[in-house]
């Protein structure tokens, strides 16, 4: 079975561990944390406030991903299309912020993981002055798994004075993805005259401007209901324009995982 050119790259080697059940283990912390605060909600709510002390935001977003493998190559060198195709594929994230400045507007800094793959058959090894054209029922998979601290800044001043539902934001931070690519049994990829496997890492930074729109006002009542069960002051619903540059900060040899996308989503502050 002939490798891609990309499962040649040397990296860093990634750490065991699957994507998805990091995000579900997160999620489930965060969720649990909300639960414990709702005593003081309900406190809040006995003093005439319905707003129970707010600390934190937990978002869940997702948009299509195309990693810019091929950017690295000269013109018209493009093995990633070549192997995996040129549609996109789904990027799934989630975020916990910490916000520490709710005055004029709120700052805070976030923790972001997220998930990615993408899935192409193998070409057959083809024979001496050849050309692999021939794909086997082999499948290569390349996996993505990002990680950014970002310091973020929502602008929801006209919300808190004069309940307007619409909320700018913005993001900045640096990102550090780890990439890995399994052949058909699962395993990592090996191949190439350096000896690389399918493997490493690669540091970057992302941002990002976006709106979210506070649903709280389709039904106050049930906002107020909800932040005394369960500690979340308000509930969001966003779209952000996304920029990845991850391709090493000037390193030599890495894979270029990075890409400019959209992505939408959940937000929960509480």
């Amino acid at each position: 079975m002939k490798l891609p050119p990309l499962e040649r790259r040397r990296g860093r080697p990634a750490g065991p561990g699957s994507g998805r059940a990091t995000l579900a283990l997160l999620v489930v912390a965060t969720l649990s944390l909300g639960a414990a605060r709702g005593a003081n909600a309900q406190v809040a709510t006995s003093r005439g406030s319905y707003e129970s002390p707010q600390r934190f935001a937990l978002e869940l977003r997702f948009g299509p991903y195309l990693p810019e493998v091929d950017d690295e190559f000269g013109p018209g060198v493009t093995p990633y299309r070549n192997f995996f195709g040129s549609d996109r594929g789904l990027m799934s994230q989630i975020e916990l912020d910490y916000q520490f400045f709710n005055l004029s507007g709120t700052a805070a800094i976030g923790l972001s993981l997220g998930y990615f793959r993408d899935t192409g058959k193998s070409f057959v090894e083809p024979g001496p002055g050849q050309t692999a054209t021939e794909r086997s029922g082999d499948s290569s998979r390349l996996s993505l798994f990002p990680t950014a601290l970002m310091l973020v800044y929502r602008a929801d001043q006209a919300y808190r004075l004069w309940r307007i539902p619409v909320v700018p934001y913005a993001k900045i931070g640096i990102n550090y993805t780890l990439w890995r690519i399994s052949d058909g049994n699962g395993l990592i990829a090996e191949g190439g005259t350096l000896g690389g496997k399918g493997r490493g890492g690669t540091l970057g930074w992302q941002g990002a401007v976006g709106v979210s729109l506070v649903l709280d006002f389709i039904d106050p009542g049930a906002a107020r209901n909800l932040d005394g069960e369960s500690g979340i002051n308000r509930t969001h619903l966003f779209i952000e324009l996304a920029k990845f540059s991850v391709s090493g900060l000037g390193q030599e040899g890495r894979l270029h995982v990075g890409d400019t996308t959209w992505l939408a989503g959940l937000l929960f502050e509480f």
